[in-house]
């Protein structure tokens, strides 16, 4: 096994305040992407979301809104949405990202989100690997679907394990931070769990194994 340590982190919630993908689509609207009925999909699609009624292995995502967009208007929108996104990264959590490698750490950011949404905040973070919910593109327009679905539970465990295996490290080398119930099969994985501004669900968990709790204040 390699002697890497790799310290995977959430975005929504985790080092941002908030949920990336809504402040995206709000960009697109005001910058006339995306029509203005695309905000009615936000709320429906969260309720599913903190449900864990999410279908990570359907193939039947699809968001038109997004079909026919070119890629590089996608990723202006994305530019444009950092600078609001770079107003709500906890101050704490960034701190801690500088601390970690400065001891010689690989961070990596693990998320649901599109990596399309976090890549500036990986590159403003210092942050050279994504995992991430990944856009589908035929040539440079979005179909409007995802490459393997959105990341979520085991999927996300999934693709965190195969970066880690291609790179010769187990799971002892690695730590991860959350704030969501929807990730605990990653933290059970992982030697050092650690979840951030938990919800109630999983602060109850993680007190009961005796994982660390950050809170996490603006």
């Amino acid at each position: 096994m390699g002697k890497g340590k790799y310290d995977f982190f959430d975005v929504d919630h985790t080092i941002i305040r908030g949920s990336s993908g809504p402040l995206f689509v709000v960009k697109g609207v005001r910058r006339g992407v995306f029509p203005v009925h695309t905000l009615a999909y936000i709320p429906f699609f969260f309720l599913q979301y903190y449900a864990g009624r999410l279908n990570a292995d359907s193939r039947d995502w699809h968001f038109p809104v997004l079909s026919g967009r070119s890629r590089r208007e996608l990723e202006e929108v994305s530019r444009a949405n950092f600078q609001t996104m770079k107003n709500r990264i906890y101050p704490q959590v960034r701190t801690l990202i500088e601390q970690l490698q400065e001891q010689g750490r690989q961070v990596v950011l693990a998320t649901s989100s599109l990596d399309l949404i976090v890549r500036p905040l990986a590159e403003d973070l210092g942050i050279q690997e994504v995992i991430a919910t990944t856009l589908e593109f035929a040539g440079q327009r979005c179909t409007g679907r995802f490459v393997e679905g959105p990341l979520l539970r085991e999927k996300k465990r999934e693709k965190v394990y195969d970066f880690i295996r291609s790179r010769g490290v187990g799971w002892k080398n690695c730590s991860f931070y959350t704030d969501s119930v929807n990730d605990l099969a990653l933290l059970e994985s992982v030697a050092d769990p650690v979840v951030v501004n938990p919800d109630r669900r999983l602060r109850r968990i993680a007190s009961t194994r005796g994982w660390r709790i950050l809170r996490i204040h603006r």
